[in-house]
């Protein structure tokens, strides 16, 4: 039914899909989740995402705002990513040609990664390193750096 685009600081457009109302709305509710702002009106953010899909279904893309994220739904068209007509469901005479990929489903792992995607672009944003979870002041001591380097040549302070 939808394919779900996530843009912000450090999601490069992540996309998923949902078939279905309730998978939109975990996804927009994990977009909260992971910018550390939950979302305190239940109610307002239903009516928000139940406009979002109608949106979507009028015009082919809604558009809604979740803090710092962008979340973009439009239609889903073209290859539902059967693998062939064997991962066409039973008695399905559908067929993918192998030229499609599956649709990526929002799942506890891709909620999990977008959280720590989350985290990442923060901690790049006060001066840290995502990759290697560093804040400013746990950089090295003798050069700056975070632990992406490898210092060898860093001269290790003298603990007295």
């Amino acid at each position: 039914m939808y394919d779900v685009t996530l843009d912000g600081p450090g999601l490069n457009g992540l996309t998923y899909y949902a078939d279905r109302p309730g998978e939109l709305r975990n996804i927009v509710w994990t977009a909260a989740l992971a910018q550390n702002k939950p979302i305190t009106d239940d109610r307002d953010m239903i009516f928000k995402v139940g406009a979002l899909r109608s949106d979507c279904d009028i015009t082919g893309e809604g558009t809604l705002r979740v803090h710092d994220i962008t979340v973009t739904v439009r239609d889903a068209k073209g290859c539902e990513g059967y693998a062939g007509a064997d991962g066409a469901p039973l008695g399905d005479s559908r067929a993918c040609d192998g030229s499609c990929r599956p649709r990526p489903r929002f799942t506890r792992e891709a909620a999990f990664a977008l959280m720590c995607a989350v985290d990442d672009a923060e901690l790049d944003a006060s001066g840290g390193c995502g990759p290697c979870g560093l804040e400013t002041g746990q950089m090295c001591a003798a050069c700056g750096k975070c632990n992406c380097d490898t210092h060898e040549a860093c001269v290790r302070p003298r603990l007295l």
